[in-house]
């Protein structure tokens, strides 16, 4: 994707008295002030600009970044692997891009003594995050919000530094700062994920653990959770304001928004219901007051893939939920929905926002499906399914794996066509077990590389009874009935077309099973 950003940061003209440069920060002093920009890493920089009085400089701990540097008669020149940043000396325009594609031309300016930034929106751009507005995409909306964080859909993202509090008009495209300075740290994706990873490499937080998966009293929230508004949940149209703020919270780089089940204390019946089940599938949950809980069940099964995602949240900085704009961020409709989200990458969860027993959605691209039901669905169509309590409706993309844990087995549940891939996140060891899914025509491999002793159970969805499942000492055993499977056996479901085949694997050791269709 080229990309490119212009920046104009002027009282109208401002002269270069001097410029310095060295380790890829340049300082320039200006007539009217001063200006600094620094290298974080090779698609990303903070900027510094004030108008009078110091230069706002937020020390970040980052990676050495080497520039190149050009100083010619028109413009200092910046260059790394992705990014060109050229500042005009004639009014120090700032000017980034990635080949030689403009995206827009913006400008600083110092009007009643506060600075403002307008950033040139094209007519189609999306605006996510600033903990939202009205809908998902906060394009025309004006927030106040303290150091906000928003990316659009043209692939860049920034995160305001100082002043604490700023306006934001996602209708002109303007960052109003309070005060005659301002500092942001510009992040190039060009996607979502990869916008949210760079905040994060600036920004680091410690690593939280997984033992926050647990029922939490409030003094046990670790720091890093950010609770969410603990106003009472008194109705639908409360509930599913509650899940878009969720989605809006993820958007704006809350990686870990934690759920108060207080707040549905007093919820009529079938609301709090319907809490439950979504509450039970939330990686945060805590309890204020009463005696709001959790289906135990469902999360020890779900435990083991939360843990794993817990862990790419500190090493990549992607949220647990994921709104569809993060997931989807090239799909120009993700943000129509903000009663739906990812859980991971694997698995989409439409909580239940109304009465009666049916959930309308629009599915993503792909093909999903139903956990429930194991009923199959092409994507980017409208659907309706049943949606009985106990369990908020989720889909699964086809080609992935998804880990349930029980107390005698792990489940690997595979989805195909297309190949998988799933990489457990084991804490008490630190290491990764591997399970990966290979289809080819009439065969399909599936292996696991597994760090603990642990019985596992393969579950390969919509597919037919094998020839053969063998691994290299020999062949497996057929069995009549679920409760027959052992080590060294399997059993095809008739009634939802799922083969299940069991094993027991040794610490550091790898198993591949070939299935002959």
């Amino acid at each position: 994707m080229l990309f490119r950003l212009v920046l104009v940061c002027s009282a109208l003209n401002a002269a270069v008295v001097s410029r310095d440069w060295s380790d890829g920060k340049l300082v320039l002093k200006l007539d009217d002030g001063a200006a600094e920009i620094e290298w974080l890493s090779p698609v990303s920089f903070r900027f510094a600009r004030t108008f009078g009085g110091a230069l706002p400089s937020t020390h970040l701990s980052h990676e050495k970044v080497t520039p190149t540097f050009e100083d010619t008669s028109a413009v200092y020149s910046m260059k790394s692997k992705y990014l060109t940043l050229e500042v005009d000396r004639a009014d120090v325009r700032l000017r980034v891009r990635s080949g030689e594609t403009a995206v827009s031309e913006n400008i600083a300016t110092l009007a009643g003594g506060n600075v403002n930034v307008r950033i040139g929106l094209k007519p189609d751009e999306r605006v996510f995050g600033l903990t939202g507005g009205a809908k998902l995409n906060v394009r025309g909306e004006k927030l106040e919000r303290r150091h906000g964080f928003f990316f659009t859909s043209a692939g860049f993202g920034i995160f305001v530094e100082s002043p604490e509090a700023c306006t934001f008009d996602m209708s002109s495209g303007l960052i109003e700062a309070r005060g005659n300075s301002i500092e942001y740290d510009f992040y190039y994706g060009p996607t979502a994920k990869e916008i949210l990873e760079q905040h994060a490499t600036v920004h680091p937080q410690n690593e939280v653990k997984a033992e926050v998966l647990d029922l939490l009293a409030p003094g046990r929230l670790p720091k890093q959770a950010a609770p969410l508004p603990t106003a009472p949940v008194r109705s639908w149209d409360a509930l599913a304001a509650l899940v878009r703020t969720i989605n809006q919270w993820s958007l704006s780089a809350i990686a870990y928004p934690a759920l108060d089940l207080g707040i549905f204390d007093s919820a009529p019946r079938d609301v709090k219901e319907r809490a439950v089940d979504l509450s039970s599938m939330f990686p945060i949950v805590y309890r204020g007051s009463g005696e709001g809980g959790i289906d135990v069940t469902t999360r020890e099964a779900w435990t083991p893939y939360l843990i794993t995602y817990l862990r790419e949240a500190y090493d990549r900085g992607y949220p647990l939920i994921r709104p569809l704009p993060i997931e989807f961020s090239r799909d120009a409709s993700s943000e129509k929905q903000p009663d739906v989200f990812m859980l991971g990458d694997e698995v989409l969860l439409a909580p239940m926002l109304g009465p009666g027993g049916k959930r309308r959605l629009d599915l993503p691209r792909g093909n999903w499906t139903d956990v429930r039901t194991n009923a199959e669905y092409r994507g980017n169509q409208s659907i309706e399914v049943d949606a009985p309590p106990g369990r908020v409706p989720m889909f699964v993309r086809n080609g992935w794996i998804v880990p349930l844990s029980y107390k005698d087995r792990m489940e690997l549940h595979y989805y195909p066509s297309l190949g998988g891939e799933f990489f457990l996140w084991e804490p008490d060891v630190n290491e990764n077990s591997q399970f990966h899914a290979a289809p080819a025509g009439d065969f399909v491999r599936v292996e696991i590389e597994s760090q603990k002793r642990r019985t596992y159970e393969w579950v390969l969805h919509h597919m037919k009874a094998p020839r053969e499942v063998a691994e290299e000492p020999g062949a497996y055993q057929r069995v009549s009935a679920r409760d027959q499977l052992k080590p060294g056996t399997w059993w095809h479901d008739a009634s939802q077309n799922n083969l299940h085949l069991m094993l027991r694997v040794e610490p550091h050791s790898d198993r591949i099973v070939n299935i002959s269709l």
